[in-house]
């Protein structure tokens, strides 16, 4: 099932986001320490595992029941309340991460920018494709 060509290019985010964060991992392997290359490599996983997961519960939530059945505000109660268990237990992580220096700070927030990279890297294909779409041009020979 193909995409409307005015929707928002989701897979490519999720996809990209993955390549973002080897190579900024790798990036990091290659210049810093193998620590911060596993920070970096461990912001990025966990990053994209929440972007994951957020994207199920959102899709949940707009093709729920209670959504077609019209109990919206039980709905939006109900996705609210997921969204801030899931957050409440990111920051957790976090937490636990580098209060035990598990993680170097850094290096860990750097990997978690890769979803905002990848974010903008699609956008502007989006943009660069909505207002320069490209043109036929004629073959010479």
């Amino acid at each position: 099932m193909g995409q409307d060509q005015n929707e928002f290019p989701i897979q490519r985010v999720e996809r990209l986001n993955w390549i973002v964060a080897v190579i900024l991992g790798a990036v990091a392997g290659l210049t810093l320490s193998p620590f911060m290359s596993m920070s970096v490599f461990a912001g990025g996983f966990l990053a994209n595992i929440s972007f994951m997961l957020l994207k199920r519960d959102l899709k949940r939530f707009l093709q729920g029941q209670l959504i077609q059945s019209g109990k919206i505000e039980q709905a939006k109660r109900r996705f609210y309340l997921n969204y801030y268990i899931r957050l409440s237990a990111l920051a957790l992580i976090v937490f636990f991460l580098i209060s035990r220096h598990v993680v170097q700070p850094l290096a860990f927030l750097v990997g978690m920018s890769a979803i905002v990279l990848s974010i903008v890297i699609t956008m502007l294909t989006v943009v660069k494709k909505f207002y320069f779409p490209a043109v036929d041009c004629p073959h010479q020979g």
